[in-house]
């Protein structure tokens, strides 16, 4: 299982994070994130990172070049998308050596239109993250998704692709605790954000701790 804390702005959140043994560490550069980081800060953070290759750019972007100045500006090589289309998508991936996760919201139930984006974007992409979806928009609402509801959409993924499915929407330690038997043999990765804080882009060591301890057992 691969664990991603997203949301980080501080370089004592940094340290601590990558210090607990994560693998991969989120900064959202979306300006309608209550967590969100400029260029110039992404670059400071991931530059103090004992492994910088565990760094992931949260985009929301108007079109695919945006996305590989972005990632150049700051030295990343993994990105996560909430926007774009899957030919956007091949472009990024025919132009650069970009590692693309797709975020794909979902709410209650699974449309066939969720069903249609989730294999167009499984077949261009890395990974998938699912995440709860509120007025088109994904990410950050700290809602969570039904679990039965995303594990129809990781067996959408698995229809069509060998690629990672990761899940996210308001994870915290007591649903992990409840339910990590299904998570694990679903989904290969976690993301995890207001869960592990203390107030929006402040992480919390204590509950980070505890996440990983459920994790790990």
């Amino acid at each position: 299982m691969k664990i991603k804390v997203c949301g980080i702005r501080r370089l004592l959140d940094v340290l601590m994070v990558e210090s607990t043994g994560v693998d991969l560490l989120g900064f959202i550069n979306v300006e309608r994130s209550q967590r969100f980081a400029d260029l110039k800060l992404i670059k400071l953070l991931s530059s103090q990172m004992d492994d910088p290759g565990k760094a992931v750019m949260i985009m929301e972007p108007d079109n695919p070049g945006d996305v590989i100045k972005r990632a150049e500006i700051c030295g990343i090589t993994k990105i996560q998308l909430h926007s774009l289309s899957p030919p956007d998508i091949n472009y990024i991936k025919r132009a650069s050596e970009l590692e693309v996760t797709r975020a794909v919201g979902i709410s209650e139930n699974i449309s066939e239109d969720n069903r249609k984006e989730i294999r167009g974007y499984a077949e261009v992409c890395d990974a998938i993250l699912l995440d709860y979806e509120v007025n088109g928009k994904c990410g950050g609402t700290g809602i969570q998704i039904p679990l039965q509801t995303a594990i129809e959409g990781a067996e959408v993924v698995n229809d069509v692709a060998n690629v990672d499915v990761f899940l996210a929407g308001g994870l915290n330690a007591r649903l992990m605790k409840k339910n990590k038997k299904m998570i694990d043999k679903h989904f290969q990765g976690i993301d995890i954000n207001s869960g592990v804080e203390e107030s929006p882009g402040i992480k919390d060591r204590a509950k980070l701790e505890e996440f990983m301890e459920i994790l790990n057992n």
